[in-house]
């Protein structure tokens, strides 16, 4: 019984762990970079959509 209760205490550790790593990554490292990228686009798109129309 502790055996079961020491491997769910990993998987619950390295749950945690990822869902740390996973905010952090999204708010501030790749989430930065993402959303800069896609607001580049957007502006891009509508300057182009507004010189076609």
């Amino acid at each position: 019984m502790t055996m079961l209760f020491k491997i769910l205490g990993v998987i619950f550790a390295l749950f945690v762990v990822l869902f740390v790593a996973i905010v952090i990554e999204e708010s501030f490292l790749g989430g930065r970079r993402r959303r800069r990228l896609e607001r580049k686009a957007r502006t891009e798109a509508e300057a182009r959509g507004v010189e076609r129309g």
